[in-house]
């Protein structure tokens, strides 16, 4: 099961949803509100963890960033691995997600096996 959008391709692979943002995306409320909304719709309700393959975002603002760590944002949702592709990214991601504190488990990782690993601990 796929879907293409104008800010992410979603797919589920083996009971996980993976999200690949599109190149050099900017993300205001609006898209953000935009992508969760899409997100429900092609998940059905399901929960599960989720791999999110952010290298093609170039900025997320606040309100944005204040929206996505939301318990509206965040609904059906299990966990969240981030995959970065650098250690500035990561150290980004992390300040972010210190700043943004969610109810959700989210860690960031450099490859795609060791997020995959460690989201199999959230499969219902």
């Amino acid at each position: 099961m796929e879907l293409d959008t104008p800010y992410v391709h979603l797919r589920i692979k083996d009971n996980i949803l993976v999200g690949t943002y599109k190149k050099n995306l900017r993300i205001d409320l609006e898209i953000a509100k935009s992508i969760v909304s899409t997100r429900l719709s092609f998940t059905g309700g399901k929960k599960m963890p989720s791999l999110i393959l952010s290298q093609g975002v170039i900025s997320i603002n606040k309100p944005a960033r204040e929206y996505l760590a939301s318990d509206d944002a965040i609904e059906g949702l299990l966990a969240s691995a981030i995959i970065v592709n650098s250690p500035f990214s990561s150290y980004l991601g992390n300040f972010f997600l210190a700043v943004n504190k969610t109810k959700l488990p989210v860690k960031i990782f450099s490859t795609i096996p060791r997020a995959e690993r460690w989201l199999q601990q959230f499969l219902i």
